[in-house]
């Protein structure tokens, strides 16, 4: 299909799991409920910022289970995601979007990673561009998120989960790599 003259270029993103790429887990539950509970893990908003700098939608896909399973609730999430855009914002690093899923494993539905549907979605509502973006996680079901969408994968961590694209130790270093790169 032909792009009329008047429709905008579709755009570049980052897909950014939250726990373990933007924000520490939590030691004993694998639930953020609360503001007091976030904390960003080194380089994150340095990252980000190299990221939005380089012209990179930033857009999160989250699964937060803690809804159906009553540990938090909508209100509870957007909070922390209120917080967390604050103080992104002030180092002009804050997210485009943000989706998340808050259905249980159970539900079977299409937005809950590893199924593709929140970057699906983001993608339509956005005019992304999914050859020339990234879904960058540190879990499996990230990685067979971005693989059903199309999109390469980063894995942020020490060990590499599923056929990622590429490892990285942090979304630092990754955004520090796409920046050497398009500096060449």
């Amino acid at each position: 299909m032909k792009q009329s003259a008047d429709a905008p270029e579709p755009r570049k993103a980052v897909f950014l799991d939250r726990d373990g790429v933007i924000n520490q887990k939590l030691p004993d539950t694998p639930y953020i409920t609360k503001i007091s509970e976030f904390r960003f893990l080194p380089g994150v908003l340095e990252a980000l910022a190299i990221l939005k700098g380089m012209g990179y939608l930033l857009v999160l896909i989250t699964n937060q289970r803690g809804i159906a399973r009553g540990f938090m609730t909508g209100e509870d999430l957007e909070a922390v995601h209120e917080y967390m855009q604050g103080e992104l914002g002030k180092d002009y690093a804050r997210l485009d979007a943000i989706y998340h899923c808050p259905h249980e494993e159970f539900e079977f539905c299409n937005c809950r990673k590893p199924e593709p549907g929140m970057i699906l979605a983001a993608s339509r509502d956005l005019n992304i561009d999914l050859n020339a973006s990234y879904m960058v996680g540190d879990s499996l079901c990230d990685i067979d998120a971005g693989r059903g969408a199309g999109v390469r994968t980063i894995c942020i961590g020490s060990e590499r989960h599923g056929d990622a694209d590429m490892i990285f130790g942090s979304l630092l270093d990754f955004a520090r790599f796409l920046e050497r790169r398009r500096d060449r």
